[in-house]
């Protein structure tokens, strides 16, 4: 998900230096770029179209440009979650890609059963999280309901992929 770690980096970036830029990402032609992209991508995941990583990437993106479009306009322009949030997701997304995802491949066998043990009886359906994720970008009351679905995307994410990399 190096897309989505490079839009996090770059959305905290411009919110730390309060960049000009910042009122284009606001706009409802941004929203509409967010959701094309997020719709885009659920619907080339749904048809196994591409790889499941591919499919992430651009649904953690397009759901990142949909939160700050339509989350930045109902709080001040210093809200310091449009700062940290985009930190959070970027170092959380690339410590389990660097720690886990990468080093699959040398997973012992019982670390691999008990992972497809958790992929197979979890309620950690993707299903379930990606709708999960659509309803907290419409909650704004509870600010941090997002990071939370997000956080649930990357981790199941993080399962998807290492069982992907253990078996090719």
């Amino acid at each position: 998900m190096i897309g989505f770690i490079l839009c996090s980096l770059s959305l905290a970036a411009l919110v730390q230096n309060q960049n000009e830029f910042l009122q284009l990402l606001t706009t409802p032609v941004a929203l509409g770029i967010g959701l094309t992209i997020m719709a885009i991508s659920l619907l080339a995941g749904y048809l196994k179209k591409v790889p499941t990583v591919i499919w992430h990437d651009g649904f953690a993106s397009g759901c990142l440009l949909i939160w700050y479009a339509y989350w930045a306009p109902q709080f001040n322009d210093d809200a310091p979650m449009f700062f940290f949030f985009p930190l959070y997701y970027a170092l959380l997304t690339s410590i389990v890609t660097l720690t886990l995802i990468n080093k699959s491949p040398y997973f012992d066998q019982e670390s691999i059963e008990h992972l497809r043990y958790l992929e197979k009886n979890s309620h950690f359906n993707i299903s379930a999280i990606v709708v999960f994720v659509l309803i907290s970008l419409l909650i704004t009351r509870h600010y941090a309901l997002y990071p939370i679905a997000m956080t649930f995307f990357i981790i199941r994410h993080t399962m998807t992929a290492c069982l992907e990399t253990i078996d090719s």
